[in-house]
C-alpha cells in the first residue's frame, strides 16, 4: 500500500486523516454555518464521519482522492481538511476542496494549506488543471482562490442540490504553467 504524503508549511502539518480526527470532522461537517455554501446538508452522526474517513482512504488507494487533515504545528490542533477530488488522471485535472473550523477563519491557515497542496499537486501528482467549484455568494472562498491564482471561468446553473433547493456554482481554475 502506498504511503500518504505528509506536507509541511510554516505553521501547519498536512497529514493523512485518521480516526483521531473524527470529533473535529464531525464538528465541522455538522455545523450549518460551515456548510452554508458547501453544497451538502449537515452530517447527522459520527457514523457518517466514519464513512467519510473511509471514503477518503479508499479514494487515496484508488488514486482519485487526496484529502489532508490540516493540523497546527505548535499544538497539533486539528483545524480542518483540504484536498483533491474528481481527479481524472487521463486529463491531468482535479478539483480542490477545503473546509476549516470557524474558530480559525480569517487567520490565513487555508491559504497556507491550499498553497502547499497546489504546489504538491502540480509538482508531484502531475495535475495540470486544478478546478474549484464555489458558490457565487461565498466571498471568502472566492477571495482565497483568486489570491492563489485561480481564474473565474463561468457559472454552472443549478449544479448543486442541498437544503431542498438547487444552487449555482462558479467554476474557477488554476492551470500549471
Amino acid at each position: 500500500m502506498k504511503k500518504f504524503p505528509e506536507l509541511h508549511s510554516e505553521r501547519l502539518v498536512l497529514r493523512e486523516i485518521n480516526q483521531g480526527d473524527l470529533e473535529g470532522i464531525f464538528a465541522i461537517f455538522s455545523d450549518p454555518e460551515v456548510l452554508t455554501y458547501y453544497g451538502m446538508d449537515p452530517i447527522q452522526s459520527k457514523e457518517e464521519v466514519n464513512d467519510l474517513i473511509q471514503k477518503y482512504r479508499v479514494g487515496f488507494e484508488h488514486g482519485t482522492v487526496y484529502r489532508w487533515a490540516i493540523v497546527r504545528k505548535e499544538d497539533n490542533q486539528f483545524l480542518g481538511t483540504c484536498g483533491y477530488h474528481n481527479w481524472h488522471h487521463r486529463y491531468y485535472r482535479a478539483e480542490i476542496g477545503y473546509e476549516l473550523s470557524p474558530a480559525y477563519w480569517g487567520m490565513g491557515y487555508m491559504q497556507e494549506a491550499a498553497s502547499k497542496i497546489i504546489e504538491y499537486g502540480h509538482s508531484e501528482l502531475g495535475i495540470h488543471r486544478i478546478g474549484a467549484l464555489i458558490s457565487p455568494f461565498n466571498k471568502s472562498s472566492i477571495r482565497l482562490v483568486e489570491r492563489l491564482g485561480f481564474s473565474k471561468e463561468g457559472v454552472l446553473k443549478d449544479y448543486a442540490y442541498s437544503g431542498e433547493s438547487y444552487h449555482d456554482l462558479t467554476m474557477y481554475a488554476k492551470i500549471h504553467s
